[in-house]
């Protein structure tokens, strides 16, 4: 398959940090270094789109006979700017594929615009879509009676799609020693005539353990492919997420150390963990008998619309539809930050959850 640019190296070696080169073009290039793995789909899931929707709806009611195109696309960019200082690769792959749909496409105007606006749709959707699957595979605090291993799949049943994911792997010539990446020996160029290749090649080769310091790499094109990779490799290596008791959003458990707060800053400049370890009250899930009791009808309610507890058999369960599992789902998460925060009793929260979903 043909790679245009922008397009994004990423080498995986032993450690929870993805090595990604940015390649805007022929010429231009930037490395960073993710980690740990699974931080990128989180802070993704957790990204606040807002902004970028209320632009997008705007452009929605435009048309070209109604304004310039370079307006149109002015507004665009704006949209992308957006997210250039909350998510690297998410800001990278959008800009990229409005590189390629505005600058390098044989698309008439129309065409351009109807796909740009099927784009951050299409933005909006993955969004959802990953954050059920973290939810379903990988978090610590639901469907716990299941492996995951049996997660995974359960979940790949589910939604067949998932498992038809290609992703391109090439080798490349790269600094790794000991199976780990050596971003000391990278080297920052603006001219490929600047570089003394001989010396370059002996620096990169002088640790490895082979011969010739190869090493596979995924060549990456899309938000999609990106979001995919980094969600296999949590997988495989058992990355698990937790939500945060303060203020309930996703955080990757990087290590088995009990944690019930993220590092995100809740208020002025002070974080969860620095705020949650002085609130007594639920200074953790397991110590809270309420919110034990929400998380036991969570998995429940879970378990209904999933069918998990006959995933494996051909016995019939109360099954919710999405539309009711989605419904409940929007306002037990209400109830739980209301009762974190102090605004509603736990008995009160517990009641609101308990309710039937509407048919």
């Amino acid at each position: 398959m043909e790679i245009t640019y922008p397009f994004a190296k990423v080498f995986v070696d032993s450690t929870n940090k993805l090595n990604i080169f940015f390649l805007h073009n022929t010429k231009h290039s930037t490395f960073q270094q993710i980690g740990e793995i699974g931080s990128g789909i989180v802070d993704f899931c957790e990204l606040d789109y807002s902004e970028v929707q209320e632009k997008i709806q705007a452009l929605e009611t435009m048309t070209v006979s109604s304004a310039d195109f370079e307006d149109i696309q002015a507004g665009f960019w704006e949209a992308v700017d957006l997210l250039k200082e909350k998510h690297s690769y998410a800001h990278f792959f959008l800009n990229s594929e409005m590189v390629r749909t505005l600058w390098a496409s044989d698309k008439s105007v129309e065409e351009q615009i109807d796909y740009l606006l099927f784009l951050f749709h299409y933005y909006f959707e993955l969004q959802t879509q990953y954050s059920e699957a973290l939810e379903f595979c990988l978090n610590t605090q639901v469907l716990t009676e299941y492996t995951l291993a049996e997660r995974y799949v359960m979940f790949c049943n589910l939604h067949t799609d998932f498992t038809q994911h290609m992703l391109r792997s090439m080798y490349g010539i790269a600094p790794i020693a000991n199976g780990k990446f050596d971003t000391d020996k990278l080297i920052q160029f603006d001219s490929s005539g600047e570089v003394d290749t001989k010396k370059v090649l002996q620096n990169i080769h002088e640790d490895s353990d082979y011969a010739v310091s190869m090493w596979q790499y995924f060549s990456i094109q899309s938000l999609e492919e990106m979001l995919y990779l980094e969600f296999a490799e949590m997988v495989k290596r058992g990355i698990r997420v937790k939500r945060c008791v303060l203020c309930d959003r996703y955080f990757i458990l990087t290590d088995k150390r009990r944690r019930d707060y993220c590092d995100r800053v809740y208020a002025g400049k002070r974080t969860c963990k620095q705020i949650g370890a002085k609130k007594k009250f639920n200074e953790s899930v397991s110590d809270d008998i309420y919110l034990l009791q929400f998380q036991t009808i969570y998995n429940r309610m879970y378990s209904r619309y999933y069918r998990m507890d006959a995933w494996d058999s051909d016995r019939q369960t109360n099954k919710l539809t999405e539309e009711q599992f989605k419904a409940w789902v929007s306002e037990a998460s209400k109830a739980r930050q209301a009762y974190k925060a102090g605004d509603i009793s736990g008995e009160e929260m517990i009641g609101r959850i308990s309710k039937e979903p509407e048919q």
